[in-house]
């Protein structure tokens, strides 16, 4: 008896084990992928003269990351921008490069360091919005 308790708790460990490791190869294969295509995001500029006064909302995804806003357009320029949701691992700070935006009225600005691949995304959701409004 004592023989199998111990075979099933030695099985039950190993299985543990070994799903542990097919869950940890997932994730680091996963945030690799996120890690190559935010490393490949490129922008363009904004076409502001293109939108009339008001909201338009925009979003971008990379799975693990992602965002979505509303970016606020009075006289053809950027007034405001809200984030809507924004889904992140270590990047809340990267909410912080709206204002560089809206004082830049441009997407090309500096990312925020520490938050760079959330930054981008939230760059390109901006993007999004205003130059494919949802």
């Amino acid at each position: 008896m004592k023989k199998l308790v111990k075979r099933v708790v030695i099985v039950f460990i190993v299985t543990f084990v070994l799903f542990g490791i097919f869950v940890a190869s997932k994730m680091f294969l996963e945030i690799s992928r996120v890690r190559k295509e935010a490393a490949a995001i490129e922008f363009s500029e904004l076409e502001l003269s293109k939108l009339e006064d008001g909201d338009y909302y925009g979003s971008y995804s990379l799975g693990l990351i992602s965002a979505k806003v509303r970016v606020s357009v009075s006289n053809g320029k950027i007034d405001n921008i809200e984030i809507v949701e924004h889904i992140t691992g270590k990047g809340k700070k990267a909410e912080d490069i709206v204002e560089a935006v809206i004082d830049e009225q441009s997407v090309m600005v500096d990312t925020i360091s520490g938050a760079t691949y959330s930054s981008k995304i939230i760059l390109k959701a901006i993007e999004n919005a205003v130059n494919n409004p949802e």
